[in-house]
Parts: C-alpha cells; sequence; structure tokens
C-alpha cells in the first residue's frame, strides 16, 4: 500500500471521528454494500467482488471508500489472461435536499487501481508478467429520487481521469427497500471511449 493511500486513509478517518452524526430525516448516507461487479469493454472482460461504505459525517457531507477486486479472463491482443484488478477508492462527497424526496449529490474520489498477473499474447506461445498500478480521481454527480415507498432511482454522470484514460460516463441505479435495514442494489455505468459497462448488483446495509 502506497503512502498516498495511507494518506487518505488517515485523512478521511480523522474527518469521521471528528463530524457529528447525521440527521435522523431524509435520505440516509451511512451504510455498506457488497456484491458483485462486472467490467465489460473493448479491451477486456472480467467479474468480481465489491465493498464499499459511506458515512453520513454531517447533515450534508458524506464520506466514501470502495474496494472490487476483479478477475480478468479476457484482454485485447491476448490469447489467455489470467490478471487480478485491485481498485481501491477515497473519497468525500456533499448532498442537498431538493425536496423531501429528491436529493443532489456530488462526489470525489481518489483512484488507485493495481494490475497483476499473467497473460499471452495473441500469436505467441509465452507468458507475459503484468504488474502495473495507476492512480487518478474519479468525480460523480448523482441524484437520489424516491420513486415510492419502496423504490429510490439513482442516476448518475461519472467522470474518471486515471492513468492515462479519461472517460465520462451515464447511467442509473435503482434501490428497492427490504426493511429499514437492509436494500437490494443495482447500478449501471457506460463509458463511451472505450464502450466500457460497469455493472454492481449487492446489498446494501443501513447502520
Amino acid at each position: 500500500m502506497n503512502n498516498k493511500r495511507l494518506q487518505a486513509i488517515a485523512a478521511s478517518a480523522c474527518l469521521a471521528l471528528c463530524a457529528s452524526s447525521v440527521s435522523a430525516g431524509g435520505f440516509k448516507y451511512t451504510y455498506g454494500e457488497l456484491g458483485y461487479r462486472n467490467i465489460d469493454s473493448d479491451l477486456m472482460e472480467g467479474d468480481g467482488v465489491r465493498a464499499s461504505f459511506s458515512f453520513g459525517a454531517t447533515d450534508y457531507i458524506h464520506i466514501v471508500g470502495d474496494y472490487s477486486r476483479i478477475w480478468i479472463d479476457d484482454m485485447d491482443g491476448a490469447s489467455s489472461v489470467d490478471i487480478d484488478l485491485d481498485e481501491f477508492k477515497i473519497g468525500f462527497g456533499g448532498h442537498y435536499p431538493v425536496t423531501d424526496k429528491i436529493d443532489i449529490v456530488g462526489q470525489v474520489a481518489y483512484v488507485d487501481q493495481e494490475f497483476s498477473g499473467d497473460a499471452v499474447p495473441s500469436g505467441l506461445d509465452f507468458k507475459t508478467n503484468i504488474n502495473d498500478s495507476e492512480e487518478g480521481y474519479e468525480v460523480v454527480m448523482y441524484g437520489r429520487v424516491q420513486a415510492s415507498k419502496k423504490f429510490e432511482l439513482t442516476p448518475h454522470v461519472a467522470h474518471r481521469e486515471v492513468g492515462s484514460e479519461s472517460d465520462t460516463g451515464y447511467g442509473l441505479g435503482l434501490v428497492y427497500q427490504l426493511n429499514r435495514k437492509f436494500a437490494l442494489r443495482v447500478r449501471g455505468t457506460h463509458f463511451s471511449d472505450e464502450s466500457t459497462t460497469n455493472l454492481f448488483a449487492g446489498v446494501r446495509l443501513y447502520m
């Protein structure tokens, strides 16, 4: 784990400890999520798991963190692929209620990606070791819309600057409330530059 990541974790922890708890009214911003993640693009395809959290530090500020492990089994220009992608995010966001049923939310996060494994280039019969890392940031703007008592919609726009990648994506999320503590969460984002679709499906636990 590099120094920048450690500094980001330490700064977020300090903010969380010093902040007051979020108010009970409106949307909740303290929760954890766990589930399945899929990446499908012109360059690669893989499946994995994602764990994330959001901590409502104040009435208008929340802290976010995210970790994904993706097992890449298909890559452009390679006949055989066995690569792991570890993606780590840490950041913060602001949220503001427009009405009782609509919040506008903005988030910015530091992003660290690490690739490790090996691949066989197309037309060759030997493996190439892969060990690379990229850093950057991600900015997301989205809305939380209480469509009904059970359903919440989250239309969003995301912009990423990670390594040499610079892309903007659009998507939609859905939260289905099972009870006061648990909800089902589905989210999809499409980035046009490399025709990348990012999908997540899992469970949300409100704290």
